[in-house]
């Protein structure tokens, strides 16, 4: 039987992985920082269930974080702002801190329900029958295709 490389695997990476995914790490980054391959990476979630389960639960905080940004940028919020001015002749910045709201945004509206409710909200493909459009179309690109029009520099 032929010998393998000792693993470089140290049960601590299982917590390490799961900060750096929750902090939005990808796979590629996360071999970065160990200093490994992406191979390795899958290596140890096959190798090791509590590596699999902290890079499971830490991208799960990290979807969690998009989702919820997701929804507030669909719905709109509001947000404390901070402006700073120095008048003329003024001998300190005066800062001014206001709430703003951000409107709602129809295409993260759009993104979110796609997502959720994918056989609602799904984009409609190219339709069937559309009284035979469809078909001339791709009878005239075929013979657009099959015609050699010389070049003529222009």
């Amino acid at each position: 039987m032929p010998e393998t490389r000792p693993t470089t695997y140290k049960p601590a990476f299982a917590r390490r992985a799961r900060e750096k995914y929750a902090g939005g790490f990808t796979d590629r980054e996360l071999a970065a920082e160990f200093g490994v391959s992406r191979m390795t990476i899958f290596r140890w979630r096959a190798a090791h269930p509590d590596f699999a389960e902290a890079t499971a639960l830490g991208k799960a905080v990290a979807n969690e974080r998009v989702e919820r940004a997701l929804y507030e940028r669909a719905v709109g919020y509001e947000e404390e702002a901070v402006r700073v001015f120095l008048p003329a002749g003024a001998a300190a910045p005066v800062i001014f801190r206001y709430s703003r709201e951000v409107r709602a945004d129809v295409r993260a509206g759009l993104q979110w329900l796609r997502a959720r409710e994918p056989k609602i909200w799904a984009r409609p493909g190219v339709p069937e029958d559309d009284g035979g459009i469809v078909e001339r179309l791709r009878k005239a690109m075929a013979r657009v295709g099959d015609r050699q029009v010389p070049y003529e520099p222009g």
